[in-house]
């Protein structure tokens, strides 16, 4: 049986689990910016859940239906492809112009509106 130790020393799964720590933490933490922005908006906690999980969400989705894909394509592809993947849609997350609020002392949803 192998131990984390020998994993570690294999130069291929260095690189594989800092990337895959790194995209599940900042999947963590965007889901948790736009759950707080989205309930600050809206006041409504199925919004921010729904916000907050749905890239969760579509990955099962996705695995459960684009799994045998797994099967046809290269590894390192299509690890690479994901992460590209993942990070154009934490770039969006991040496009000047989305609704932000106004500056007003009340906190109602009315109170968002495009740039």
């Amino acid at each position: 049986m192998r131990t984390y130790r020998d994993l570690f020393r294999a130069p291929e799964y260095t690189p594989l689990f800092a990337s895959f720590t790194v995209q599940e933490s900042a999947q963590t933490v965007s889901g948790l910016a736009l759950g707080t922005l989205v309930y600050d908006a809206t006041r409504s906690p199925l919004l921010a859940a729904l916000s907050m999980f749905g890239g969760s969400f579509a990955q099962m989705a996705g695995a459960l239906t684009l799994l045998s894909a797994a099967d046809r394509l290269p590894p390192r592809t299509a690890l690479a492809c994901m992460a590209l993947l993942f990070g154009a849609g934490t770039a969006v997350l991040s496009v000047p112009g989305l609704p932000q609020r106004r500056s007003s002392p009340s906190s109602r949803a009315s109170d968002w509106s495009p740039r």
